[in-house]
């Protein structure tokens, strides 16, 4: 846990939104570390970068080049335009990965297929730790499984009690073309009794 205390730190005097995601938001759903994690991500918006980019001023910000496995130095935001999104920071022995989120008004954007969005009062999930639907992780998840991808997917069926966001998540893959286990697995857990709403 105390790679979630740290996080806590470092983002107290931060007065934006701002989400724990990566494989950390199923543990924070399940209240339970279910297993170990590479690094820690959270989640901005991209209209906050301006206020993000001061805040992390001394730590070595990089920007990930999509597709290239590559990092360049963050000079400006042009150095952020879409369709780049991910930011990684470094101090010392620190890491810390930002995911830049777009955003309309009242919903959150998927990046990989804009047709896909989500209710902000569905994204946003806890309080004095803040943390992306997992839901919203699992999306992603199933476009590029793997094993610790599986893992999650099975802490989420079994102890996230959401049929809400799985409704929005069996939908979602279906239109991503995702993964077609998950959809299975996602059908069956309606047909069986989960709420359907």
């Amino acid at each position: 846990m105390q790679e979630l205390v740290n996080i806590e730190l470092l983002m107290k005097s931060f007065n934006k939104p701002w989400y724990i995601a990566g494989g950390w938001t199923f543990d924070l759903a399940a209240n339970e570390i279910t297993r170990t994690h590479k690094d820690m991500d959270i989640c901005i918006f991209r209209e906050e970068i301006p206020f993000a980019i001061p805040y992390f001023h001394e730590w070595d910000i990089q920007v990930a080049i999509p597709g290239e496995h590559r990092l360049v130095p963050y000079k400006t935001m042009s150095d952020l335009d879409p369709p780049r999104y991910c930011l990684h920071l470094f101090k010392e022995n620190e890491f810390l990965e930002i995911l830049v989120t777009e955003r309309n008004e009242d919903e959150v954007i998927f990046r990989k297929n804009r047709k896909i969005k989500m209710q902000m009062s569905e994204f946003s999930k806890g309080n004095q730790r803040p943390y992306v639907n997992p839901a919203w992780q699992l999306l992603f998840k199933s476009l590029s499984t793997r094993e610790e991808d599986e893992h999650d997917f099975k802490i989420y069926m079994d102890r996230v009690d959401d049929d809400r966001s799985k409704k929005w998540l069996l939908q979602s893959i279906i239109e991503a073309n995702g993964n077609k286990n998950w959809i299975r697995i996602l059908e069956s857990h309606f047909e069986e009794g989960g709420n359907i709403l």
